[in-house]
């Protein structure tokens, strides 16, 4: 993997785009509980792992226009989880980070001369964060059914993932977002994993699946059924 200089990083959460309003991001990813085991005899502390988390702390602009990604008709954060993709840079093949997360604070500032501004941070729920891939450039979008770029993976892996499906927008129809695999670039494409059927009237949204097994090198998006417009951005995480 090569250096990223940090441009042209996206942050997408429940199938809005917040990327425009957010100008910093820290602490996206995984981090584990260390827990002290050490006994009477050693000179040195001993420690286990324990618990997983994941986090990510967003900074940014206040915006309260409707399709805003701060704004919150309820007028408080959500209980519910929120589907959070990070992705580190703009082509498909380019490393992601993603999570099921709740978000925790939302707190607004201003100081003298600035913008009004930001702070929001999430909490991973029953997980840390997963790095993966992204099979999007950030965003794509698919006019009608087709496929998406082939990312090369480097090496099969058999231990499963998990899936990441950010849908902006539908113009019309509906969509149902396939990932498939196949063991060469040019040979035959099967679905491992098939995302929840989106209709128009339910964008923006966004799903997180898992599977289990052997996923192969080659991997790509594509999508099916009658729809126009589908701006869609996909990750996936191997385990």
């Amino acid at each position: 993997m090569a250096k990223e200089s940090g441009l042209n990083v996206r942050l997408y959460v429940e199938g809005k785009d917040m990327s425009g309003s957010a100008n910093a991001l820290s602490g996206a990813g995984y981090s584990q509980a260390m827990l002290e085991t050490t006994p009477l005899n050693t000179s040195a502390a001993t420690r286990i792992t324990g618990l997983a988390d994941g986090t990510l702390s967003v900074n940014g602009y206040f915006d309260d226009s409707d399709d805003a990604p701060w704004a919150e008709d309820s007028g408080k954060l959500p209980s519910s989880d929120a589907v959070v993709l990070v992705a580190l840079s703009s082509d498909a093949g380019d490393p992601s980070v993603g999570m099921n997360a709740k978000e925790g604070e939302f707190n607004v500032s201003r100081s003298s001369g600035s913008a009004i501004s930001i702070a929001s941070s999430f909490s991973g729920n029953g997980m840390g964060g997963e790095f993966g891939e992204m099979l999007t450039a950030h965003d794509d979008t698919h006019s009608s059914a087709g496929s998406g770029t082939v990312v090369d993976s480097g090496a099969s892996s058999s231990s499963g993932g998990a899936g990441y499906l950010q849908i902006m927008s539908l113009a019309s129809g509906s969509v149902t977002v396939n990932l498939q695999e196949s063991t060469s670039s040019g040979g035959s494409y099967s679905n491992f994993m098939t995302f929840s059927t989106v209709a128009a009237a339910a964008a923006p949204s966004a799903e997180r699946l898992t599977m289990e097994g052997t996923v192969q090198r080659y991997i790509k998006v594509t999508t099916v059924g009658t729809f126009s417009n589908a701006k869609i951005a996909v990750a996936f995480a191997r385990y």
